[in-house]
C-alpha cells in the first residue's frame, strides 16, 4: 500500500514537471469537478486507449486532462475522433486511470459483460457433491464466462497490459493488469 502511495506521487509529480515544461495548466482530478453529460458522451474505451478525461466544452473546443502532453500523435487523433479542437490540461496517468475504473460508464461496460452471469451447479453423485464442469459453463459461444473473459482481455489489451491478474477475494473477484511494469487494478 505504501508502494503505490509513493508511485502515485512520483506520477504527481513527474506530470507537473511536464506541465511546467511544455507550459500547460496542471489539474488536480481529485478536487476537480467533471461535467458527467460530457464524461458519458464519450466512449470509455477511447478514453482508456488514449488515456485521457473530459473536463468540460469552451465553445467548440473540448477541455481535456492528459498525463503527456507531448504525445502529439495522441493529442491529433483523440481531436480528429472527436472531431472537435482539444484544449490540453496536465494530470497523473493514476488520477486518470483511477477516475475511468472508477467510471459509472467502465461499470455498465463490466455490467454488460457480467449479465446473466451465474453458475450453474450440477449433481454428480449421490452423496450430494457438487461440481461445475467446463462444457455446461462454455456450452453457448455467447455464455455469461465467455464474455467476461472477453471484456477482460479486451480491457488488458486497450490498456497494453503485458499481463492479467485474476485475484480471488472474501466476497469478490479482482482483476488487475500490469501496464508498464506497475500492477494496476
Amino acid at each position: 500500500m505504501k508502494e503505490i502511495q509513493e508511485n502515485k506521487e512520483k506520477d504527481r509529480a513527474a506530470a507537473k514537471q511536464l506541465a511546467q515544461r511544455y507550459r500547460y495548466e496542471f489539474v488536480d482530478l481529485k478536487g476537480s469537478h467533471l461535467d458527467l453529460e460530457l464524461f458519458h458522451s464519450i466512449q470509455v474505451d477511447l478514453m482508456f486507449r488514449y488515456n485521457f478525461v473530459p473536463l468540460r466544452l469552451e465553445g467548440n473546443a473540448l477541455v481535456v486532462a492528459m498525463a503527456d502532453p507531448s504525445d502529439l500523435v495522441v493529442i491529433d487523433e483523440v481531436s480528429a475522433l472527436l472531431g472537435r479542437p482539444l484544449v490540453i490540461k496536465v494530470a497523473p496517468l493514476s488520477e486518470i486511470q483511477d477516475l475511468l475504473k472508477k467510471s459509472e460508464s467502465s461499470q455498465r461496460m463490466l455490467e454488460e459483460a457480467t449479465e446473466g452471469f451465474k453458475l450453474d451447479l450440477i449433481r454428480e453423485d449421490e452423496s450430494g457433491e457438487e461440481t461445475i464442469t467446463i462444457e455446461k459453463i462454455t456450452q453457448e459461444e455467447s455464455s455469461p464466462i465467455i464474455r467476461l473473459v472477453d471484456t477482460i482481455i479486451f480491457t488488458a489489451l486497450e490498456r497494453r497490459a503485458s499481463d492479467i491478474h485474476i485475484e480471488t477475494r472474501d466476497t469478490e473477484v479482482g482483476v488487475k493488469y500490469r501496464i508498464d511494469g506497475s500492477l494496476n487494478e
